[in-house]
């Protein structure tokens, strides 16, 4: 049996690299921050500059459980964020006595929540009135499922953000100031229910919200009532990295009131924010934004981790990558396929589904995500390992080849986001759903 590979300083680099590369990238969409929000994000990192120490789930829960307030620190354009969300919550015992606390509605919009809540408004006509994507911008499918659950277990959630027009550093201070008073209130209104708030993880330092609340609180000692459950730090996933304790730790206590819960790497997290930022952008600017995200480098660097990863080199040096905005790409498919090969294809670009044709060297990105784009550059370096150009179309030929295919690339993209999870039997359910076919489950009870 080969001994297992020793971690080398460059496959921790590779990883440090891809990180740099996708911040600087949503940096230069960003532009310079002033002096004032650069203040604020330096107050945020102090917090984990502190000695950490691993703990389990049910210590983290037991922790929040006995706190009167439980902040949970959002980043908004990780849906794993609020799928963490979403867990802790319905983790905590005794929902009839918590009050959901959030930033992404608006407290001006206080009526259209709680008629949403009440069943009295569709969700089409609450999104529409508090005006979503205007004024959160975030994807509404992350966060549904919180108000579902809150809606289910007839938990009252208070909008507690407040209606700005820039975000510099003044208003990230008056949000504090704002969300604080609403907490005060709601808690003179409510003083034996546990308040649940979820904010900006920025927004959670010492020195920020909590400061402002600790002013305005009437009883004293609220650091005692308090507890922050932050996410995905970024410097205490590098230490983990170093010691090897990446796949091992998930939750990790900074102080007898302060944790961090690490979901996904930090190029993950990131990856997901610049391309929320990159359809944005493309959205805004119709002149013309040239600073967009090129699809091919964005696989390659992809390649090369998972290249390194595996110690194998990569056999595919020239390849292009296209998405469903190429207007151009299946005509050129259409131009140099035929017969089942096209239908293939065909029937994958309808499933979205990301494939590569090795011989016509071109992949298909169908989805803008870090597992989509890290299963297409698997499958990038597997047609060169197998050295097999036609696209498997044939069956039940090419069955068991399609099998090995799907879990090469489930494996490739592990190495990139290892905390991603597979799906679940009704996430395979509304794939069969989508494609017009009935099942009762019992089918996919045999698969799975």
């Amino acid at each position: 049996m080969p001994e297992a590979r020793q971690r080398s300083p460059s496959w921790i680099q590779i990883r440090k690299d891809l990180y740099e590369q996708v911040q600087n990238h949503v940096q230069a969409l960003l532009g310079p921050s002033s002096a004032g929000l650069s203040k604020y994000q330096y107050q945020y990192d102090r917090e984990f500059k502190k000695p950490w120490k691993a703990v389990s789930r049910d210590h983290l829960i037991g922790a929040l459980a006995k706190k009167r307030f439980v902040f949970i620190g959002d980043f908004h354009a990780l849906q794993q964020s609020q799928k963490a969300e979403l867990r802790v919550l319905s983790a905590l015992p005794s929902a009839e006595k918590i009050l959901l606390c959030i930033e992404f509605v608006e407290a001006r919009h206080q009526k259209h929540l709680d008629r949403y809540l009440q069943g009295k408004m569709t969700e089409r006509d609450f999104l529409k009135s508090v005006e979503w994507k205007k004024n959160w911008g975030f994807p509404w499918d992350n966060y549904r499922p919180l108000l579902k659950w809150a809606q289910k277990k007839k938990v009252r959630v208070f909008g507690i953000n407040l209606k700005v027009r820039l975000r510099n550093s003044k208003t990230l201070h008056d949000r504090d100031c704002f969300a604080a008073q609403k907490i005060a209130e709601i808690h003179q209104r409510f003083p034996s229910h546990q308040k649940v708030i979820i904010y900006g993880d920025l927004h959670l330092a010492s020195a920020h919200l909590p400061q402002q609340l600790k002013k305005k609180m009437a009883s004293k000692g609220f650091e005692n009532e308090a507890i922050f459950l932050y996410q995905n730090s970024e410097r205490i996933y590098f230490q983990m990295l170093e010691r090897e304790l990446e796949h091992q730790v998930d939750i990790v206590r900074l102080a007898a009131n302060k944790y961090c819960l690490q979901s996904v790497p930090p190029w993950v997290k990131w990856q997901n924010y610049l391309l929320y930022l990159e359809e944005l952008y493309g959205r805004s600017y119709d002149d013309g934004f040239d600073d967009e995200l090129d699809l091919t480098d964005y696989v390659a660097k992809y390649i090369q981790v998972i290249s390194e990863d595996l110690g194998i080199p990569s056999r595919v040096d020239h390849f292009s990558i296209s998405s469903p905005n190429d207007r151009d790409f299946w005509q050129q498919v259409e131009a140099q396929l035929e017969g089942a090969e096209l239908k293939a294809v065909r029937s994958w670009i309808e499933d979205s589904r990301s494939f590569y044709i090795p011989a016509l060297s071109i992949g298909y990105l169908a989805r803008n995500s870090v597992n989509s784009a890290a299963q297409l550059a698997t499958a990038i370096v597997f047609s060169g390992l197998a050295a097999q150009r036609a696209v498997p179309s044939r069956f039940p030929q090419d069955f068991l080849r399609l099998i090995w295919l799907e879990s090469v690339q489930y494996f490739g993209s592990k190495l990139i986001n290892p905390k991603r999870k597979s799906d679940t039997l009704a996430d395979l359910k509304l794939q069969l759903s989508t494609r017009g076919l009935v099942s009762d489950g019992k089918e996919a009870l045999q698969l799975a």
